[in-house]
């Protein structure tokens, strides 16, 4: 889920292999959670919304974002089919959604709420394990989106975002990123000009073709050495 400073690349674990690695039956955890799905520009869920399930993402993309201290959204992640959000409403089972969960195209999700999870946890205890396994995988994400912040000068930061996300979407050729320049700052923790600017010099390098609301990548594999990410996912 991400790469460190280094330039190497962390295992990306979906939800279906930490099932399998907990000892916790795929069937079992489907059927005990609801089907959702969503189109394009839906809300999953708003920050500040009472907790209320884990979501397991089945299909499509979806965008985390937050709000700025001044008002503003930030994007600051995007999700992809066998990533998971809202783990925290079955550790507590009371609170608020921290972010809002947008979806970037048609979604699926299973949702796993406190009630199903307890009845799941009776016929299935190791269904623990696979939750604290989900937990983990989120921290460990989490920590390298902070070393990255803390040790990356913002044009590799920029880089190594757009590189990411070019995985996410796809890196086919015809495959865009579809993201706003103010989506790419939020993500890689930089201003809107600074993004432009780095992005801008990107394009002009050979390396993207920046538009409104939407970014190609025309020469992955020097985006990714450039971005320090010597190997592919």
């Amino acid at each position: 889920m991400g790469a460190n400073v280094a330039g190497g690349v962390s295992a990306r674990l979906d939800w279906r292999t930490l099932s399998a690695l907990a000892g916790l039956d795929e069937r079992s955890l489907r059927a005990s959670c609801t089907r959702r799905r969503f189109d394009r520009g839906d809300i999953i869920f708003h920050e500040g919304d009472p907790a209320g399930a884990l979501h397991l993402l089945d299909k499509g993309r979806v965008a985390v974002r937050l709000t700025t201290p001044l008002g503003d959204v930030g994007t600051i992640d995007v999700l992809q089919e066998g990533d998971t959000f809202g783990e925290q409403a079955l550790i507590d089972g009371v609170g608020e959604r921290t972010a809002t969960i947008a979806a970037l195209e048609k979604v699926e999700v299973l949702a796993l709420d406190v009630t199903s999870f307890e009845q799941l946890r009776a016929a299935h205890p190791v269904v623990d394990r696979f939750l604290l396994m989900v937990v983990s995988a989120r921290l460990r994400a989490t920590s390298h989106q902070l070393l990255d912040a803390l040790y990356l000068p913002a044009d590799v930061r920029v880089l190594r975002c757009v590189a990411r996300l070019h995985v996410t979407f796809g890196a086919e050729p015809g495959a865009s990123i579809p993201l706003t320049q103010t989506d790419i700052a939020a993500m890689a923790g930089v201003t809107r000009s600074t993004a432009n600017r780095l992005l801008q010099n990107a394009q002009s390098d050979g390396l993207l073709h920046v538009s409104r609301a939407h970014i190609d990548v025309l020469d992955g594999d020097r985006l990714r050495r450039l971005a320090g990410l010597s190997a592919r996912p």
